[in-house]
């Protein structure tokens, strides 16, 4: 084998190593790419409804006040994390239901730029709305957004009822929805 094959394969070889590398960083940074972590989902402790306004990816903005009444998942999201696109399917399935609503919170910080063609690639109709800076940082009414993805179920009163800070586990949406439609 030639000076410049042997150079080229080696190359070759560290731009595997390091595209590996970075394959299983993101990965893990985005909560992995497999099934869900079995822990269980967080009940949350505090008892007042969620007062926030969402700019919404389409235009206008989203007040959570006016889907009172009705069970509200606000998904967590970046367009990078396999993850969080691995929950899509639970989320369209829940958004076509009557008394549920699914709201999808991007939190790439390129906003419409970058998640209005995940959403077409994907073909999510659910409404989908961009974070700012500063629930981006942890300052909104959600708490500290360190994990992505996570699922936010509130109930018919607008309270945090389960919080899932992991990819949702199969088929585990339906039943965060029937206790939070259960919360008296």
């Amino acid at each position: 084998m030639s000076r410049r094959a042997v150079a080229a394969r080696a190359t070759a070889r560290r731009a595997l190593v390091a595209l590996i590398a970075l394959g299983a960083a993101t990965t893990a940074a985005c909560g992995g790419g497999g099934a869900a972590a079995a822990g269980p989902a967080a009940t949350v402790t505090s008892r007042a409804p969620i007062a926030m306004t969402l700019p919404a990816l389409d235009g206008g903005e989203l007040d959570l006040a006016s889907w009172r009444g009705r069970v509200v998942v606000i998904h967590v999201f970046t367009t990078w994390s396999m993850a969080a696109t691995a929950d899509v399917p639970q989320l369209v399935a829940a958004d076509q239901r009557d008394d549920v609503s699914v709201v999808g919170l991007a939190l790439d910080r390129e906003g419409r730029t970058t998640v209005a063609p995940w959403r077409r690639a994907l073909g999510v109709r659910y409404l989908v709305t961009l974070a700012d800076d500063a629930m981006i940082a942890g300052h909104s009414p959600l708490g500290p957004l360190e994990v992505v993805p996570a699922t936010i179920v509130l109930d018919r009163r607008g309270v945090i009822a389960r919080r899932v800070d992991r990819p949702l586990a199969d088929d585990e949406l339906p039943r965060l929805i029937a206790e939070a439609a259960g919360t008296r």
